[in-house]
């Protein structure tokens, strides 16, 4: 029995947060630098949904305060690329200019990313 839930959380485990492997979305949390790769058609429209959990203090000045997350949605090839900086929580539509893979990046902090 032991060895069944093993081998079932093995399989599963390098697919969690990019349900894109199954012809879905992605619906996973990522911090600073941490991204995920999802399957994209030129043309399609996709809703984007931003939930910030921590937004990560500033090095440097004291004085100075980070109020938001950088969410970044770029073609693989570097051909095309979107950047949002969300305070908070925000939900927007982005429609994809290139076919092929994808990545969302976070930087700054920690969100909670689906896109549909």
């Amino acid at each position: 029995m032991h060895r069944r839930s093993f081998v079932a959380l093995a399989a599963v485990t390098p697919l969690a947060g990019c349900s894109s492997f199954f012809g879905g979305g992605v619906d996973t949390t990522l911090s600073t630098g941490e991204s995920v790769y999802f399957e994209a058609e030129e043309g399609a429209d996709l809703t984007v949904s931003v939930d910030i959990q921590e937004i990560e203090e500033t090095t440097g000045e004291a004085d100075a305060e980070r109020d938001s997350v950088g969410v970044q949605i770029a073609h693989e090839e570097g051909s095309w690329a979107r950047t949002e900086d969300i305070e908070g929580s925000d939900t927007y539509e982005i429609t994809v200019e290139n076919d092929g893979e994808h990545s969302v990046t976070v930087y700054g902090g920690t969100a909670s990313v689906s896109i549909e």
